[in-house]
């Protein structure tokens, strides 16, 4: 009798045991929530770029008082060679992303800020710097767009291609200033050779109505 009590409380011990591990495997497999923190006053946008261990670069915009105008702040921490500094410059708009390429394969990294204007006309504003190994900074300046101004009303997507970088947006009829209905969209494709942006405009699809 005691050997089968003995049986059985190890039995019961065994299948706790199991369905402990069982919901732990449960809980580290979950998804974790992602927490955003919310930046103190004045500050709006942080991200942080590692381009490479030991060289991060952070992207940070402040501003009191107004929504679509401030400045931004671009620190760059190379903890390898004990070297920091830093680079500014007035903002137009909000951040709504930033990154890091080597756009033109020179060794030295460029930032992009990626900003957006006011709601009703959400347009593009691109900043670009590129860095050298001592930590100067040189700002590149991104091409204004020519033939589709007229046309535009933001609302851009933006994304890299063979380290190129596409910028597609809708076409609106220029009366059309609330930018309800789309007439057809552009493609615009951007590559970099001597600290030189080159455009390449992709021909504008029109809608079928």
């Amino acid at each position: 009798m005691k050997i089968f009590r003995l049986l059985l409380v190890t039995a019961y011990l065994c299948a706790l045991h199991a369905c402990t591990s069982e919901s732990q495997k449960q809980v580290e497999t979950r998804p974790k929530s992602i927490i955003k923190n919310k930046l103190p006053e004045p500050f709006r946008f942080h991200k942080a770029l590692e381009v490479k261990p030991g060289l991060t670069f952070d992207v940070v915009s402040w501003g009191r008082g107004a929504e679509m105008t401030g400045a931004f702040l671009i620190l760059r921490s190379d903890s390898t060679h004990f070297k920091y500094r830093s680079t500014t410059d007035e903002l137009e708009g909000k951040i709504i992303d930033a990154w890091n390429m080597d756009m033109d394969s020179d060794g030295y990294p460029e930032i992009f800020i990626q900003a957006q204007g006011e709601e009703k006309k959400e347009y593009l504003k691109m900043y670009v710097y590129e860095f050298n190994n001592d930590g100067s900074a040189q700002k590149l300046r991104f091409p204004e767009l020519a033939s589709s101004k007229k046309n535009y009303f933001g609302k851009d997507s933006i994304y890299i291609i063979e380290s190129k970088l596409r910028r597609e947006f809708p076409l609106f009829e220029e009366a059309d200033t609330s930018a309800l209905n789309p007439t057809g969209k552009k493609v615009i494709e951007y590559s970099l050779r001597g600290n030189s942006f080159s455009v390449h405009e992709i021909e504008a699809e029109k809608s079928g109505k």
